[in-house]
């Protein structure tokens, strides 16, 4: 009867611990990024990773690898606008935009120099203004 018991009670305490292994992510496809009209967010793939594309309006200082980048010049009054329109409209660039949603909330970018240098200078821009990381351009 101890036996039963013992056994019972140890099956129980591993199920407990089988359930508390948390399974491993998917991993997320990183071959292009989405770009949400709405929140004004980029994001890396279709994952949940994403930078505010707002944050360029206080941090144009920051904006030169993506200017370099696309050969243009982020300009005001609508900054962010701008940069929408870099990222979406490239001229000159080997990539175009895909509009993934019928309201034209979401497009789709492929990562490539360009785009990929877009969320490097967010995630500086990001670092700069959440975490104290100066920026050396």
């Amino acid at each position: 009867m101890l036996r039963v018991i013992t056994a019972t009670l140890l099956t129980l305490a591993l199920t407990g611990c089988m359930d508390s292994i948390t399974k491993l992510a998917e991993p997320t496809d990183v071959s292009f990024y989405t770009v949400d009209l709405k929140n004004f967010s980029y994001c890396q793939g279709s994952g949940s990773t994403c930078h505010d594309l707002s944050s360029i309006v206080s941090s144009t200082q920051y904006a030169g690898p993506i200017e370099r980048a696309y050969g243009n010049k982020i300009s005001g009054p609508n900054y962010r606008g701008s940069l929408l329109r870099m990222i979406l409209n490239p001229q000159g660039a080997p990539y175009s935009a895909e509009k993934t949603s019928e309201n034209g909330r979401f497009y789709r970018v492929p990562a490539n120099a360009y785009t990929d240098t877009v969320w490097k200078t967010l995630e500086d821009i990001h670092d700069a203004l959440y975490n104290d990381k100066i920026i050396i351009d």
